[in-house]
């Protein structure tokens, strides 16, 4: 959908504890009346933000609620309020004992459009720069799906942390009308060369603007720390916007229409040769 006016995105980032889920959702409740107050368009919130389930390894199922819930009643009224759309993800009960690390999109009418559930899960136990032995896998079942929702702002690609070292969901989201593509995040310190090298990668490359939101500081709860520096990117990779190390709403206006300027400029999406790349379309070498 062609979106001619410009857009007022934010990005929330705070710093979940596990336990605390209540305390959690009334932080978030008043930095979206912040967010709201702005003007915002599009919010997005980070990754788990109502609790990331690492202080233990069960944890997770007390904080997961299904989808619609209490939680995304709370996002559904606060959307209608302030005419925005909103997307963080949290750990959703989808039944019969099995878990999933979801965005559900909340439209300007209070309505869940659609869920994207994390398809590239975290799973790094050889890792020596945060504690060994993180497997996302042990808790949460994978997604099998790379939805673009087409909403009043545009074509929105939904994705989440660890997704983004995955260059080929963008450009299969990119090719199926994405155009604005948003992350939630809980990315890990110490890597923030790498979180901010790959938002400025993925909206250049796909030539969309990148919308990202991170936990920040340190979870009380586990001792894990995140990098936070949430940030809006522009087509050209340019960071419009980003956060200082601190809980707080980032928000830019951004202008829809540099997309296609962008793109007319340097056609790169029409100079793909999909028939040189075979292992990626087949899977075979």
């Amino acid at each position: 959908m062609e979106q001619t006016q410009d857009l007022t995105a934010s990005a929330i980032q705070i710093t979940s504890c596990d336990g605390k889920k209540a305390e959690i959702v009334d932080k978030v409740a008043r930095l979206l009346d912040v967010a709201g107050q702005r003007g915002s368009d599009l919010v997005v919130l980070p990754e788990l933000w109502t609790g990331l389930g690492f202080s233990d390894e069960t944890i997770y199922r007390d904080i997961a609620e299904p989808f619609p819930g209490p939680v995304t009643d709370m996002l559904a009224e606060k959307a209608r309020r302030y005419g925005m759309y909103i997307a963080g993800s949290m750990y959703e009960d989808a039944g019969e004992g099995t878990y999933y690390n979801t965005i559900p999109l909340v439209t300007p009418d209070g309505e869940i459009q659609g869920l994207y559930r994390k398809t590239h899960l975290f799973d790094a136990p050889n890792r020596t720069d945060i504690p060994p032995g993180i497997r996302e896998s042990a808790k949460v079942k994978a997604g099998d799906d790379l939805p673009v929702f087409d909403t009043g702002l545009g074509c929105l690609g939904l994705s989440v942390c660890s997704d983004l070292r995955f260059p080929e969901i963008y450009r299969e989201m990119t090719l199926r009308g994405a155009e604005i593509l948003v992350c939630a995040s809980a990315f890990l310190s110490p890597r923030i060369d790498h979180w901010e090298f790959f938002l400025r990668a993925r909206a250049c490359e796909n030539q969309a603007f990148v919308v990202a939101s991170g936990q920040v500081g340190k979870d009380p709860s586990s001792g894990l720390a995140f990098v936070g520096r949430s940030m809006i990117v522009d087509p050209w990779g340019v960071i419009v916007a980003t956060a200082s190390d601190e809980e707080e709403c980032i928000t830019a206006h951004i202008d829809p229409g540099l997309i296609g300027r962008v793109r007319e400029r340097y056609p790169l999406l029409e100079q793909r040769r999909p028939e040189l790349y075979r292992v990626l379309r087949t899977g075979n070498r």
